[in-house]
């Protein structure tokens, strides 16, 4: 019984780092841009999509979106999405494949090209839109 309780406290430590959960703001950028244009095409409060928690369905929706926009629109790696986010690598990698799978969805797959193709755009005018 001792064990477990160590275990429990350790979890609770680890969930606890601040360093873990949140975003780097330097140097966060390009991540910021593509979490500003999923966050507006699916209508979700930006503050929303950036929560350190999960939120609802419909916001992790929008940062799965974001982060695919961050590292297959702009070629970010994994890693630095996830830095950049707050999450684990394996989310963003997650996050790409559940929208990789939406794109096979007539309609979606042009929504989202567009996306890419305004964030891009965006990034080469040096800043977000609007």
């Amino acid at each position: 019984m001792i064990t477990f309780g160590i275990n429990n406290r350790l979890k609770f430590l680890l969930r606890s780092l601040p360093m873990i959960r949140s975003p780097d703001p330097a140097g966060a950028g390009p991540c910021l841009v593509a979490a500003r244009f999923a966050a507006e095409a699916v209508q979700v409060p930006f503050d929303a999509l950036m929560h350190e928690g999960r939120r609802d369905r419909r916001c992790s929706s929008a940062r799965a979106l974001a982060m695919y926009l961050a590292h297959v629109g702009l070629g970010l790696s994994m890693s630095r999405v996830a830095r950049d986010f707050g999450r684990h690598r394996s989310t963003v990698a997650h996050a790409c494949r559940m929208i990789e799978e939406r794109r096979e969805v007539a309609g979606w797959n042009d929504h989202v090209a567009a996306l890419e193709d305004e964030v891009r755009g965006a990034l080469a005018r040096g800043g977000v839109h609007g």
